[in-house]
């Protein structure tokens, strides 16, 4: 199956999602936080719990039927004293994703004594990845990540 229409509509997803400081979250009866984005038949849902750790996931419908989702899990590796500034890096890498891959953030990416690095193993289709976040060498969260198409048949 060619991934590229559901690649381009999760970069159109992504900008309006979590790393957008204009993203409205909806709180659910569950305790969970979702994030929606809608367009042309396609409707992209994040819904995650937590905050340190946390968990979720990401599911694109085409015409409302699930095609593509991706589970995550992560978070601050230790009490980090700059929490606040932690996520809000999270947010600027995560607005760098590669327009063909566009899962999580770039490979790499630094701001000052921040570094962001992202590995993943696969494509669209299928994949596995890591995302960690340094700062002045010492690692402070780090998120696990996999998915990939669903219910294609």
């Amino acid at each position: 199956m060619d991934t590229t229409p559901i690649a381009q509509f999760l970069c159109k997803a992504n900008r309006a999602g979590y790393g957008n400081a204009e993203t409205v979250e909806t709180t659910e009866s569950d305790g969970s936080h979702s994030i929606t984005y809608t367009e042309d038949g396609w409707s992209f849902h994040d819904n995650y719990f937590g905050g340190e750790p946390f968990g979720g996931r990401e599911v694109i419908f085409h015409n409302r039927h699930a095609v593509w989702m991706m589970t995550y899990f992560g978070g601050a590796v230790e009490k980090a004293p700059n929490i606040g500034e932690l996520y809000s890096f999270l947010k600027s890498a995560l607005l760098k994703f590669p327009e063909d891959l566009p899962l999580r953030g770039p490979s790499s990416f630094s701001d000052g004594d921040w570094n962001y690095t992202c590995d993943i193993s696969g494509d669209m289709s299928s994949f596995i990845g890591k995302e960690r976040i340094e700062f002045k060498n010492n690692v402070l969260f780090i998120t696990h990540f996999n998915g990939g198409l669903v219910d294609i048949q």
